[in-house]
């Protein structure tokens, strides 16, 4: 099943498995430079009340959270628009109930970030995604490869939490 037969796809953050995943279905994965699939994989969460989260951990959350992500998806967008060809983003992370206050706001903001860029970046041809799962899975990098391969072409703005059991 070679999804993403010769496209190029970089991964952010921890590893989770997708970038096998990814190779596994044909992708060439890279480190830095241009390609047409970006994966954005939020580091695990800081999990502590609301009441224990000084404001400059709550600053660094969110920037870990929704801020790296929004500047790694419009630099990707940039250069897919400089190059003149449509691309695929997924956000890859956590559900927002699993890690507290920090988690939830970053995440529900994700997800409205994830839908508007979805309508906004449709007539550049780049879809965007995310994909909130609770741990890791051989299926989550199974999912990843499918929402960025042409199969999932018509998929954008969408925001899935799946619970993984294999």
């Amino acid at each position: 099943m070679e999804w993403l037969a010769g496209r190029s796809a970089r991964v952010i953050g921890p590893d989770r498995g997708i970038p096998a995943a990814l190779a596994a279905r044909g992708a060439v994965v890279v480190e830095d430079g241009p390609s047409e699939l970006l994966v954005h994989v939020a580091s695990p969460p800081d999990c502590r009340p609301a009441q224990a989260i000084a404001h400059a951990d709550w600053r660094r959350m969110l920037d870990d959270g929704l801020d790296q992500r929004f500047f790694s998806a419009r630099a990707f967008a940039a250069e897919r628009r400089a190059a003149g060809r449509g691309g695929a983003v997924l956000f890859v992370g956590s559900p927002e109930q699993s890690a507290g206050a920090a988690q939830a706001a970053a995440a529900g903001a994700l997800a409205n970030l994830t839908k508007t860029l979805g309508v906004e970046w449709a007539r550049d041809g780049i879809r965007v995604n995310t994909v909130l799962a609770a741990h890791d899975s051989p299926t989550l990098g199974t999912l990843a490869a499918y929402l960025l391969s042409d199969y999932a072409a018509y998929v954008t703005g969408m925001v899935t939490g799946v619970a993984l059991d294999d």
